[in-house]
C-alpha cells in the first residue's frame, strides 16, 4: 500500500489534524531554528500583506488545512476571507478555532509573533478576534475537481492563497 496515503480518499480517512499541528505549528518564540519554516512562512506574508501592500476584498485560500497562521496578517488587507480544505476533520479543527472552544489548538503562540511583526505584541487578543470576524466562510474543496468548490459559487477574488 506504498503511496496510498496521498490518495484524496486515504487522507481524509487517516488525517489527523491535531498531530499536524503539534508537530508543525507548536511555536517556540526563542527557538527560532526549530520553527524555521513556519517563520519564514509568517515573515512572507507579513511582507506580503503589510509591506507590499497586497490587500483587496476578498481572498481565497485553497487548501487551508487546519491553519489559521495565513490569515494573520492578510486579515488586516481583506474584508473577507474564504477558508477551505478537503477534509472534515480539517474543516473542522478550524472551526473549533473559530468557535473558541476550549480543545481547540492554542495558535497564540504564532499570533503572538506575527503581532510582534507588526509592531505591538500585547494585540494578540484583537488579531484573534479580527481573523475570527474576517474569515466569513469555512468551504470544502477538493482541487482534483475542474471546479474545486462546485457546486458552490463563490465572488471572484482579489487574492488566492494555496
Amino acid at each position: 500500500m506504498e503511496g496510498a496515503f496521498t490518495e484524496k480518499d486515504s487522507y481524509a480517512k487517516h488525517f489527523v489534524p491535531k498531530d499536524y499541528l503539534e508537530m508543525y505549528y507548536s511555536f517556540h518564540p526563542k527557538k527560532e531554528d526549530e520553527n524555521a519554516l513556519l517563520v519564514f512562512c509568517l515573515k512572507t506574508l507579513h511582507k506580503a500583506f503589510h509591506v507590499g501592500g497586497l490587500k483587496g476584498d476578498t481572498l481565497i485560500d485553497i487548501g487551508s488545512g487546519p491553519t489559521i497562521y495565513q490569515f494573520l496578517s492578510a486579515c488586516e488587507s481583506f474584508r473577507e476571507i474564504i477558508a477551505t480544505d478537503y477534509t472534515d476533520q480539517n474543516r473542522e479543527e478550524m472551526q473549533r478555532w473559530l468557535r473558541k472552544e476550549p480543545e481547540a489548538f492554542d495558535w497564540s503562540p504564532v499570533v503572538k509573533y506575527v503581532c510582534e511583526l507588526e509592531g505591538d505584541r500585547q494585540r494578540w487578543v484583537e488579531k484573534e478576534e479580527k481573523v475570527r470576524r474576517t474569515i466569513k466562510q469555512v468551504l470544502k474543496c477538493d482541487v482534483t475537481q475542474a471546479n474545486p468548490l462546485a457546486p458552490l459559487r463563490v465572488p471572484p477574488a482579489d487574492c488566492v492563497l494555496s
